[in-house]
């Protein structure tokens, strides 16, 4: 989307500043030329060629990607699509379904490489086509058994047939989707879900004329909701009816089905940050916006008589509810280690230990989570031994570190220093800012003293 963006504003002659800096590093990314894949051997013709294959495919799926997401959804959402399957169907359509137009379609960009509107003008022509065969294509694998193993053998399997078939729908739906896209607000704030009745109109004609795309309106607007979980009761209004129980009845249940998908998606988000991101607050900003989307759906819906839909809330219950609970068993030891003062070697230096800095910040954001979203994250008992031991061990080192630092003499001293200013930042992450000022001033006092 950000190579997208840039493109459309070169073609536009609005360059920004280290746009052309930022493309070029965006394109190589994409085409896998940053990591070395390129072939040895290989013509600036050839180059080119293989740029102006990621360029159409970026630009032939260019309607998806409202509908596609990073993360394989546990249960099967009708128009949520698995991103990293469209490189499978591209392959699969430039080796099978659409070879020759393809290969015309980039001869034909190859020949005026400085107009980048062209590409756009070529993909949704190539669109059309890929729209109409695959049309033809999975009508023929309901229509016979063999066709479609041989299919999901092609694909990668039964999900990535599903996916495909969204894929054609969209494709079928663009012309009045787009239509329908720029008719609503780029971002639906949780009132207008609620309460405004001009959206609720517009979205009600579109049901009524497209009946078998409700899940692609509703995953559209999911893209743009500021607040997902208002989705549910914008369905009732659409089905003039209460509870979730009346609204499976309906064809618009799609909407809340849509929103539980969304719940799904923010659990493996958060599972994946925590197991895979550096960043000491990637974790906690997950949980945080899970939990946020949780209390929204328990607020505004009453999934009484939804047994399907409250299964699946209540398995990433389970699920994220045991990973903080792993991560509060060693809450402790965490902090501990953070506040460990640096060796320091025969000149005086030292290297503060930055990881253990991180883990214990991202331990204290979790923590911190767990009481306010106590309701959601389901850790009471561990959330609360925890809290007491990191409360305990923050306390009883911080002044330590600080009486320390008014005893530390020679190149000791700046060691004890690095580690007495960490402690201070956890302890306003964990006691708030008042706590850490007055400990700040503590050690302004020792460091007076000892000087």
């Amino acid at each position: 989307m950000l190579a997208r963006s840039l493109e459309r504003t070169h073609a536009l002659g609005q360059n920004e500043p280290h746009a052309e800096l930022i493309l070029a590093a965006a394109l190589a990314l994409l085409s896998g030329q940053a990591s070395g894949e390129e072939l040895e051997g290989s013509t600036p013709v050839q180059n080119a060629g293989c740029n102006w294959r990621q360029k159409l495919e970026r630009s032939f799926f260019a309607p998806i990607d409202a509908f596609a997401i990073n993360e394989q959804l546990p249960h099967k959402q009708e128009a949520r699509i698995y991103r990293p399957y469209l490189s499978e169907f591209w392959n699969w359509m430039e080796r099978d379904l659409l070879a020759e137009d393809i290969a015309r379609a980039v001869e034909f960009l190859e020949r005026r490489p400085d107009d980048e509107e062209r590409i756009h003008r070529v993909a949704a022509v190539l669109r059309k086509k890929a729209g109409e065969a695959l049309t033809g294509i999975l009508d023929n694998c309901a229509a016979s058994e063999r066709e479609e193993r041989r299919l999901k053998m092609l694909l990668g399997g039964e999900r990535a047939l599903q996916d495909l078939a969204d894929v054609a729908k969209v494709f079928k739906a663009e012309p009045w989707l787009r239509a329908f896209r720029r008719r609503i607000p780029d971002t639906l704030s949780e009132r207008a879900l609620k309460q405004d009745a001009d959206i609720l109109d517009l979205v009600s004609a579109y049901a009524t004329r497209h009946p078998e795309d409700v899940p692609v309106i509703a995953a559209a607007m999911l893209d743009r909701a500021e607040a997902p979980w208002s989705l549910g009761p914008f369905a009732e209004r659409l089905a003039r009816v209460r509870g979730a129980r009346w609204l499976t009845k309906t064809r618009y249940a799609p909407f809340a089905s849509i929103v539980i998908s969304e719940v799904e998606r923010l659990h493996l988000l958060a599972h994946e940050h925590r197991k895979n991101n550096p960043d000491p607050v990637g974790f906690a900003g997950a949980l945080s916006a899970y939990a946020t989307v949780v209390k929204g759906v328990e607020r505004d819906m009453d999934l009484t008589g939804a047994e399907q839909w409250r299964g699946r809330i209540a398995e990433t219950r389970r699920s994220i509810s045991a990973a903080v609970a792993d991560e509060l068993a060693g809450a402790a030891g965490t902090v501990r280690r953070a506040l460990q003062v640096p060796k320091t070697d025969a000149d005086g230096a030292f290297r503060s230990n930055e990881a253990a800095l991180d883990a214990a910040v991202r331990t204290l954001r979790v923590l911190d989570l767990s009481r306010s979203s106590a309701e959601v994250l389901a850790v009471n008992e561990a959330g609360k031994r925890a809290r007491q031991s990191v409360e305990q061990t923050l306390e009883i080192i911080s002044r330590s570190l600080i009486s320390d630092l008014g005893k530390a003499k020679g190149p000791n001293r700046d060691a004890v220093a690095s580690a007495a200013e960490a402690a201070i930042q956890l302890c306003e992450i964990c006691f708030g800012q008042e706590y850490a000022a007055l400990l700040r001033r503590s050690r302004q006092s020792a460091m007076a003293a000892a000087a």
